[in-house]
């Protein structure tokens, strides 16, 4: 990889890894869930869409008709409202440790039910080391409070609907152009969490900092930054694009702790060590190896 290359990797987990900490700017004022997730998606929709079009036109949005809520509801939909849901109790920070388990289900799905990535031994070993993680964090963290194991559960649950969208995107989206597929993405995944957020009624009206967050988070956590990965897979490959997910946690750590005043753990520290390194040993089960993380 490039500098470029690797300051675009680098700024890509610094946006994804934020995005927890804005999530809970804004939930902390007083802003319903549902609509955190709504807000974030629709504006990512908004620039995401606008460049999709200006380059490609609308036909290719409407490819892939039949598959697109469905995706659209597992790769992006259901897990954000379920980040946003669980991060009401939950810490930014161990919020995105918990998220980054998307890779060992994107592994054990994808070694499932896409060809020629057939999980070898190396994967099954970082596949249970990653989830010995996982329940090192639910054994110390989140124990002893059953609403703080629910809403760690949502997280696993989220990282479990990227697998599932990362494994559909990758059988039933082959050939779609990658803008194309991410603005439809995320079109399908505004009206899902629109179901949820709309008929709750209008949120209050939120602070100037929460307006500010929301817009970060709209605008260059979810739109920007699939601009970002899509110029990342295109130069460097799926592959080297997916280590983005492997730095992301860091920064959410490292924003909840500057900026939230959160606190990191012994056992968050290890259970992030556990989880990223399951993930890396796991995802490399094959030199021939499709890549886990689609190309939309």
């Amino acid at each position: 990889m490039t500098r470029r290359q690797t300051a675009l990797l680098l700024a890509l987990a610094s946006i994804w890894g934020g995005s927890y900490a804005l999530i809970k700017v804004a939930l902390d004022d007083g802003i319903p869930w549902a609509w955190v997730a709504f807000l974030r998606i629709g504006l990512g929709a908004l620039v995401v869409t606008a460049i999709a079009v200006q380059r490609l036109g609308w036909r290719p949005l409407t490819g892939n008709a039949a598959w697109m809520p469905p995706i659209a509801a597992a790769q992006i939909a259901l897990p954000f409202l379920l980040i946003s849901w669980g991060e009401r109790r939950l810490d930014s920070g161990l919020a995105g440790v918990l998220v980054a388990m998307a890779p060992l289900f994107t592994v054990l799905l994808a070694g499932r039910f896409v060809p020629d990535t057939a999980l070898g031994r190396r994967g099954v070993l970082g596949v249970g080391i990653g989830f010995v993680g996982v329940v090192l964090l639910f054994g110390v963290d989140l124990s002893g409070d059953g609403e703080l194991v629910v809403a760690g559960l949502a997280l696993v649950a989220a990282a479990l609907g990227y697998g599932i969208g990362a494994t559909l995107s990758r059988v039933r989206l082959r050939g779609m152009p990658p803008l194309a597929a991410s603005a439809a993405t995320l079109l399908w995944s505004t009206a899902i969490t629109g179901l949820f957020a709309v008929p709750s009624g209008l949120p209050p009206a939120p602070a100037a900092g929460t307006v500010l967050a929301l817009v970060l988070l709209g605008a260059v956590g979810t739109g920007i930054a699939y601009v970002i990965f899509f110029t990342l897979n295109a130069e460097v490959g799926p592959s080297r694009a997916m280590l983005v997910t492997y730095l992301a946690p860091v920064f959410a750590i490292v924003y909840g702790t500057a900026f939230l005043d959160e606190t990191v753990t012994a056992a968050m520290v290890a259970g992030i060590v556990l989880v990223i390194g399951g993930s890396l040993l796991g995802s490399g089960w094959s030199r021939r190896r499709a890549a886990t993380v689609p190309e939309a």
